[in-house]
């Protein structure tokens, strides 16, 4: 006979159950890990749940078939684990013995811990047993005494589940550490958070164990936690010898003894396989070729950690950082090599996307990936007209307008002239002095002198009549206001170049730079694998022609591309702060108010340090970097390696006047002169 205490709010559940009393006095009845016989007991809890003075319900069920393990957990010292070290609110109890599931259940019930009994010999699947919705900290018991725990703990750290989401407490007397949990179970390191219970003759000895990398071979680490006093009486006492959370946390943890990491970065060059090459490269405090900038910023912060943590790096090398094989979904590059566990840690940042976040960790994020086109202004590539134009200052709208107007007062001269004529014949006046003498009315000629009169040329002959004098005041105000517009904004325009240049990667496509990019691997995977209208439009106007010897590659390198870039004629698309230095170097001080960066074929954004998904070092590496920023440790190499932009000296910088500026200017001038001499 068995006896169960159900409080009315104490919680059990069974394999799919979460039911509260009095749903959970039907699911115990009929549990298949309990294997009861049923018994009609259910009418009769029912109506004594009625009764609102009893606190407690006693329901007397007949356990049969019950299997003892060779080992039989003492339930004092769960619940002093539980409730005293790990102060967990939910306990999942792993036992091939139903005494024990259902007397540790009782036990953990009475200090209102939420339980999940798992028969370790019956069929059970462990990731929907540890969910996620045990995200808050969850015990894990398991009696190691049961011949299934060996499977169940290789398939918990098959499945990671050796982190700081769980404490783990095995019941291991009579069982050796080593042999618990052998190097087979790789997936215990710095953030696992396992407890190891053996004893002596009165004393249950709890032990804090973990390995800085037990995938590298490294060794378990056990330090006493507390030890349990069994006392004649039959209580028991609990001694701490060492705080738990301290024992569990990075400050303990951080010495790592010269283990060695397994590393990942991208050189992309040709011959880097030794460690020695790798590290010499990455080192170097200038620009390499193949070499991201971000690639040797996040070297310079892995040796923060490896200085932090006493550990070295054996680095692999990838030509670039993502790609898949073929259709297939296998990951290639850095990334491939991370997302399948084969490094440990990556000198190297990554790019945000979506379907990255169930791949990785990311441990830290302050490098802001900058990439645009870079080039010198020439007044040539003035796409919106503002340099040395000389129908610039105004809009095509104002232009007609103005031709309207100075049409329209022609017009009302020449009729003006027309109606003075008729009249003076009418009159037949032989003195004309008070209309005006009677002149013979020339079309183009009274054209010419409009078009002279709104250049401020002057006038000559001068009217003589009131009218056409009114007309000619009228013309040479109008010229006045426009003229003095015209001028400022042609001088303003040539003394500032703000706005000048293309300014969208569009315009880039459209004018007639050449264009050419560094030469490092994400380039390449972005002009094969985009689907941008964008990219493709530059690809088939910049991209698919040859290129003679004497021009700029299509792929080259940051030292080749900048005295191009100095001559003009020539844009580059890099990481802005790798060009900068070398920009500073050559530049002259209006050269460099001259340049210009346009973005937008690559993202500006944050990138992502990453480790595997579910890493036993995301934890302890991520509160180190966060201790770093806070210290100032990452804005201080951020300054060094992040240059800003060469500033302009210059106060101003004029543009001359282009040819196809003037153009306009001189078909006026000679569309005039020919009207002069057909006049003559």
């Amino acid at each position: 006979m068995g006896l169960l205490l159900a409080n009315k709010r104490t919680r059990i559940r069974d394999y799919n159950l979460h039911l509260e009393v009095p749903q959970t006095i039907k699911a115990v009845n009929q549990s298949p890990m309990f294997n009861y016989k049923r018994v009609d007991t259910v009418s009769l809890v029912l109506k004594r749940f009625k009764m609102r003075n009893l606190h407690s319900l006693l329901i007397i069920l007949t356990v049969g078939a019950v299997q003892v393990s060779n080992q039989v957990m003492e339930s004092s010292v769960i619940t002093n684990f539980v409730v005293n070290l790990a102060k967990t609110k939910d306990a999942v109890i792993f036992s091939c013995s139903e005494k024990d599931l259902l007397q540790t259940s009782l036990a953990l019930m009475g200090y209102n811990q939420f339980v999940f009994p798992v028969h370790i010999d019956k069929p059970f699947f462990l990731p929907t047993i540890l969910t996620k919705d045990n995200f808050a900290r969850t015990t894990v018991i398991v009696n190691t005494g049961c011949n299934g725990s060996v499977e169940l703990l290789a398939e918990a750290s098959r499945y990671r589940y050796y982190n700081k989401t769980y404490q783990w407490l095995l019941w291991g007397i009579d069982r050796e550490i080593d042999n618990l949990l052998p190097p087979e179970l790789d997936y215990i390191g710095p953030n696992a958070q396992i407890t190891y219970v053996n004893t002596t003759k009165n004393e249950y000895l709890l032990w804090d164990v973990h390995s800085k990398g037990r995938h590298l071979k490294s060794v378990l680490e056990l330090n006493l936690i507390a030890i349990i006093v069994n006392n004649d009486n039959g209580s028991s006492r609990l001694n701490i010898e060492n705080d738990i959370f301290e024992l569990q946390g990075s400050e303990y943890r951080n010495q790592f003894n010269g283990l060695t990491l397994r590393g990942a970065s991208v050189i992309d060059q040709e011959d880097i396989t030794t460690n020695e090459q790798i590290e010499a490269i990455l080192s170097r405090p200038e620009k390499d070729s193949g070499v991201a900038a971000f690639v040797k910023y996040h070297y310079e912060l892995l040796r923060l950690l490896r200085d932090r943590f006493n550990f070295s790096v054996n680095f692999r090398n990838s030509r670039g950082w993502a790609g898949r094989l073929g259709n297939s979904t296998f990951r290639l590059g850095l990334l491939g090599t991370i997302m399948r566990n084969e490094a440990d840690i990556a000198a190297s940042g990554a790019f945000n996307r979506i379907n990255r976040f169930a791949e990785f960790d990311t441990i830290h994020q302050s490098w802001k990936f900058e990439a645009a086109f870079l080039y010198r202004f020439t007044p040539d590539l003035d796409t919106h007209g503002k340099s040395g134009n000389f129908l610039a200052p105004f809009s095509q709208n104002v232009w007609f307008f103005t031709v309207g107007t100075l049409a329209v007062i022609n017009f009302t001269w020449i009729l003006f002239e027309s109606i003075t004529s008729r009249i003076n014949k009418m009159l037949k006046f032989t003195n004309l002095t008070r209309v005006g003498e009677i002149t013979k009315i020339n079309w183009s000629e009274r054209s010419l002198q409009t078009f002279g009169a709104a250049c401020q040329q002057g006038m000559d002959p001068i009217p003589k009549d009131m009218p056409s004098r009114s007309l000619v005041v009228t013309i040479f105000l109008f010229s006045l206001v426009m003229y003095n517009y015209y001028t400022s904004y042609v001088v303003g325009g040539l003394l500032s170049s703000s706005d000048q240049g293309p300014a969208t990667v569009d315009e880039i496509t459209s004018s007639p730079l050449k264009l050419s990019f560094e030469d490092i691997g994400y380039y390449k995977v972005l002009f094969r694998e985009s689907e941008n209208p964008v990219v493709k439009r530059l690809i088939r106007k910049k991209l698919s022609s040859a290129r003679s010897p004497n021009d700029l590659q299509i792929y080259t390198h940051i030292e080749e591309a900048v005295p191009y870039l100095k001559t003009g004629g020539f844009a580059f698309h890099c990481e802005v702060v790798d060009a900068y230095p070398m920009i500073a170097e050559l530049f002259d001080a209006t050269e460099i108010c001259d340049l210009r960066e346009v973005s937008g074929l690559m993202n500006v954004e944050i990138l992502n340090w990453i480790v595997p998904k579910n890493s036993q070092y995301t934890e302890i590496f991520r509160a180190a970097m966060c201790y770093a920023r806070e210290t100032g440790l990452v804005e201080r190499i951020l300054t060094r390696r992040q240059m800003k932009k060469p500033t302009c000296q210059s106060l101003y910088t004029v543009y001359p006047v282009t040819l196809s500026g003037v153009t306009s200017a001189f078909i006026t001038l000679i569309s005039n002169y020919k009207k002069r001499k057909k006049t003559k």
